[in-house]
């Protein structure tokens, strides 16, 4: 043989094989462009030394990963079903002559021309796209446009090191394949699983339990904290239950539709339900993984598009006054109340500005075990994890505080409380807060603007007489709680009209090098100089849920279309006899367009069902970032599945109208 032959093989191979080559081909070329573009805005300078900056480089660094492990788990899975699909053909090498180690070395001509094409290529597409990635952030970050072109060597080194060893481990993946294989195995490659699968019980009783337990959780789950900590429980359920009732559960409810005796003996259900039934064993993980796919591309979408929108919501239920001061009662380095007043004020008199509204409230806030009959009970300071479930949060202020919250004055005599519960509404006539005992006088119609509802579905506002009877409230928790107990803080806010924003960070600056001391337990906030931040972090997150999307959408497609045109010459003999032995054309039509139509569409109702079970769950976590516009979420949601719901209904017609070429 010459030197060239295998060469000109393997590169004839990959011409010939070109429908499953080449979008195999494209879709790494983009993965890898993607990918460098992930590592290029990760050490990119530029946007590290942009305003609200620092949190960028974290955001794109977790993208780069996310990127990185989606990339080999999807390339070695395509590889893996490429090989399915040349069983055939490797087989025939094998039985007219060549030997093991000659279809090795043709393998190897293959997998350097697919790195050669996907690495060169998808490194010059993704220095070509950086610069408009970049644009793309900074637009929706809001920062202004810088002009110049860059190459980050060291993203195209990560980038190539990365995807040549994922080729080289798809190659080693499929010498060992081959080495393991007879030829006659490989010839009969495409009837392997053609025996009708059994029921797998035991394995779709597990998929009910594992899915119906992540379901429980997302469902069941009040707290914001709470749910950050169970997301990837609930997730990693869910992921188990989709693969085991896609594998065993698709079999059992195929086989209950062909014991319904009067559906299944019509045409159109009768070869959709067999020829599902008998291929199930491969259908089920591509069916699993498109779901999936779908969920991750409905969540990521939804979510971040609606923090995005939602970000003025979020800044003002975080910072919900202009300027807001606060400092603890108990830190010997803060300054007295009366100290901080004259601070501001003389800024206040040398920026010329004046407030509209001053606002001074003494508050802390507790977490105390669930009320039992007007109880509030502490929480365990040993007993490690704390049983977010079991708790609710308490929010004490005084009487003058609750005046300046609400304009509502409260005559409230020492041992009296106003109270607003989420527990109980008008009940209880006395509540013991860890064994003080205050007397209920007015149950209040709702809480003040600034409460933690967004931190906790179950909480408590409690309005006591004083100080001194604040004061006895943080002795109480700290004799109960010890390194538990919460401080008191006097929080200083300040409102202004017609003010700039110029203006406004030249206040916050001048108040930070005046009033802030830097031996006492004391924070400024400004929710002008929050803004960069707050853009700069969900901005980041659309851009990532946009890019991510985007990749996984690259993955469902590729996989329907596999998936499709695999099926395809699958179908194109079972059909054939069919209308040999009578069934006319319209009838084998119309049975393919039921048999896709039911797969096909299958993912996509599971995806929704994931994204309607996973709401609650969500709208948790978005509440912790400060986001609690619960319709806000709920249409962004529908508008993303609306919208992801038209491009799957476009894909499935054209890969249908492939498969339909393919089976006439």
């Amino acid at each position: 043989m010459g030197k060239l032959f295998f060469p000109k093989m393997a590169a004839g191979n990959l011409v010939r094989n070109r429908r499953f080559e080449f979008p195999y081909l494209l879709t790494g070329l983009i993965t890898v462009a993607m990918f460098y573009n992930m590592t290029f805005l990760t050490f990119h300078e530029e946007l590290k030394n942009m305003p609200g900056g620092a949190t960028i480089p974290t955001i794109m660094n977790l993208g780069t990963m996310v990127v990185g492990l989606f990339a080999v788990i999807f390339l070695l899975y395509t590889n893996t079903f490429l090989m399915k699909r040349r069983h055939k053909e490797i087989g025939l090498y094998n039985i007219l002559g060549m030997s093991k180690r000659h279809i090795a070395v043709v393998m190897l001509w293959e997998t350097v021309y697919t790195c050669l094409i996907t690495v060169v290529g998808g490194l010059l597409l993704g220095i070509l796209l950086s610069k408009l990635m970049l644009l793309l952030l900074y637009k929706i970050l809001f920062f202004s446009v810088s002009f110049g072109f860059m190459v980050s060597w060291k993203s195209v080194g990560i980038t190539a090191v990365l995807f040549v060893a994922i080729y080289l481990v798809a190659l080693l993946l499929n010498l060992l394949h081959v080495h393991l294989s007879k030829p006659v195995e490989l010839l009969k490659g495409g009837s392997v699983g053609e025996k009708e699968p059994k029921t797998k019980v035991l394995l779709a009783i597990l998929g009910v339990v594992t899915l119906g337990a992540g379901y429980y959780i997302a469902i069941t789950t009040e707290s914001p904290l709470e749910a950050l900590m169970l997301f990837f429980l609930a997730v990693i359920l869910v992921i188990i239950g989709t693969y085991c009732l896609f594998t065993a559960g698709s079999i059992a409810f195929l086989k209950a539709m062909k014991k319904r005796k009067n559906y299944y003996y019509q045409a159109k259900h009768f070869i959709g339900i067999s020829g599902m039934l008998y291929r199930m064993k491969q259908n089920a993980v591509g069916l699993a993984n498109i779901c999936i796919l779908s969920t991750m591309v409905l969540v990521m979408i939804s979510t971040c598009v609606c923090l995005y929108i939602g970000t003025g919501d979020a800044l003002n239920a975080m910072y919900p006054h202009d300027i807001i001061y606060s400092q603890s009662w108990q830190d010997s380095g803060n300054r007295s109340k009366e100290e901080v007043r004259v601070q501001i004020q003389e800024a206040l008199d040398k920026a010329g500005m004046e407030p509209t509204h001053v606002q001074e409230v003494d508050q802390l806030t507790t977490v105390n075990s669930m009320p039992e009959e007007a109880t509030l009970g502490g929480v365990d300071p040993n007993a490690g994890v704390m049983d977010l479930s079991n708790t609710v949060t308490t929010l004490v202020v005084t009487a003058e505080g609750y005046r300046q919250m609400t304009g509502n004055t409260l005559n409230l005599a020492p041992g009296e409380a106003a109270i607003y519960t989420t527990e109980s509404q008008g009940e209880w006539e006395q509540i013991s807060f860890l064994g003080l005992s205050f007397s209920i006088k007015t149950w209040l119609p709702e809480a003040p603007a600034i409460t933690v509802e967004g931190y906790s579905e179950r909480y408590i506002f409690l309005v006591v007489a004083d100080d001194a009877a604040m004061e006895a409230v943080y002795q109480q928790q700290m004799l109960d709680g010890g390194g538990l107990a919460s401080n008191i803080y006097w929080e200083y806010s300040l409102d202004f009209d017609g003010v700039s924003k110029e203006e406004m960070l030249q206040l916050y600056q001048t108040l930070r090098s005046s009033v802030l001391s830097d031996t006492g337990d004391n924070t400024l906030s400004c929710r002008d100089a929050q803004e960069v931040d707050f853009y700069s972090l969900y901005g980041s997150f659309l851009f990532l849920g946009l890019f991510l999307g985007a990749l996984f959408l690259m993955a469902t497609v590729l996989i329907i279309y596999y998936k499709q045109i695999s099926e395809g010459y699958e179908d194109k003999e079972r059909f054939a006899i069919m209308e040999k032995v009578g069934m006319s054309q319209q009838q084998v039509r119309t049975a393919i367009r039921s048999q896709v139509r039911m797969v096909f569409f299958l993912p996509l109702l599971g995806a929704i069902i994931h994204l309607a079970a996973s709401f609650k769950m969500i709208s948790k976590l978005m509440a912790a970032l400060g986001l609690q516009n619960i319709p806000l979420f709920a249409l962004c949601c529908a508008g993303t599945v609306a919208a992801f719901a038209v491009g799957y209904f476009i894909i499935y017609h054209l890969t249908a109208r492939t498969y339909y070429k393919i089976v006439r």
